[in-house]
This record gives structure tokens, sequence and C-alpha cells, in this order.
């Protein structure tokens, strides 16, 4: 699950490069990138609940102690809580303003709007 939210988080990173996105700010920068990470950190959340094992594969895969969903649904809602709480004015902050406005523009219209002015509208 962290690896997967390093990966969405660069990956960002990759895209703004690849589509043209001027050097941002940090904050913006950073924050944008870690909305998407905590997107799919939500995502894999969500498809966790979905899979509902068979007693055999159950079984199987909480053998060892500290492994199987409820300890994967554990450690990803931490991993959420840790984005959503940063304290860091570029991760914490950036998230959380990235975050206002994707709720309030959706992503498509935040993204264009940073692509324009170089920051998150308000």
């Amino acid at each position: 699950l962290l690896t997967g939210t390093i990966l969405a988080h660069e990956m960002m990173h990759g895209w703004m490069r690849l589509q043209g996105f001027r050097t941002l700010s940090p904050d913006v920068e950073e924050g944008i990138c870690q909305v998407i990470a905590h997107w799919w950190l939500i995502s894999q959340l969500k498809s966790s609940k979905k899979v509902t094992p068979t007693s055999s594969s159950s079984a199987a895969g909480t053998s060892k102690k500290g492994t199987g969903p409820k300890f994967d649904k554990k450690l990803g809602e931490f991993f959420k809580h840790q984005i959503e709480t940063d304290a860091s004015p570029v991760y914490g902050d950036g998230f959380r303003a990235g975050q206002h406005a994707v709720q309030k523009y959706g992503l498509g219209r935040t993204l264009d709007h940073i692509r324009r002015t170089g920051r998150f509208p308000y």
C-alpha cells in the first residue's frame, strides 16, 4: 500500500511534466500529487472491501501474524490518516488546499487552473 501510494504520487509528477505544466511552487505541486496518492489509497481500501475470500484462501492469507485483509485495512487507514494530517506546509497544507480545490471544482478544472495560473483555485 505504501509503495503504491508513493508510485501514484511520483507518477503524477511525471504526468504533469509530460503535459507541459510549468514549474510550480512546492506546495501546489506536492499538494496535487498527494491528492492523487490519497485517491489511489482510497480506491485500494474500497476495492479490498469488495473482496470476500473463501474460507480456504482466508485461512491461508491469515496464517502469519500481521497479515490479511484486516491488517491491510488498518495499515491503509493509517497511511491515509498520515496524508490527511501531515503538518508540513508543503505536503500537508498543500494536500489540504488541493483536496479542497478538487472537492469544490473537480479534478479537471483544478488541473486546468493550476496549468494556467500555477496556483490552486479558491
